[in-house]
């Protein structure tokens, strides 16, 4: 008995010892799912800070051009008047 025993423990310890591997692999693949998400994330939040960008330069030229035509229409009332 004493050798099927030792035959059962260490059965036991090499399948706690594979499932340790499965366990440490599939913490790994997750790793690397969620770094392939962080850099994916990273690209999106770039591409909106350009586009924030180009959306910021072009409402400031709007609403320099805003400003302009106000004061000529200011400038024009009163010799209208």
């Amino acid at each position: 008995m004493t050798h099927r025993s030792s035959f059962l423990k260490q059965h036991n310890d090499e399948a706690a010892v594979f499932q340790s591997f499965r366990d440490i692999n599939e913490l790994i693949q997750d790793t690397i799912e969620l770094k392939r998400r962080q850099v994916a994330v990273e690209s999106e939040l770039k591409d909106m800070q350009g586009r924030y960008s180009e959306l910021s330069v072009q409402f400031a030229e709007v609403e320099g051009e805003r400003q302009k035509l106000e004061m000529n229409l200011k400038n024009r009332s009163p010799m209208r008047s």
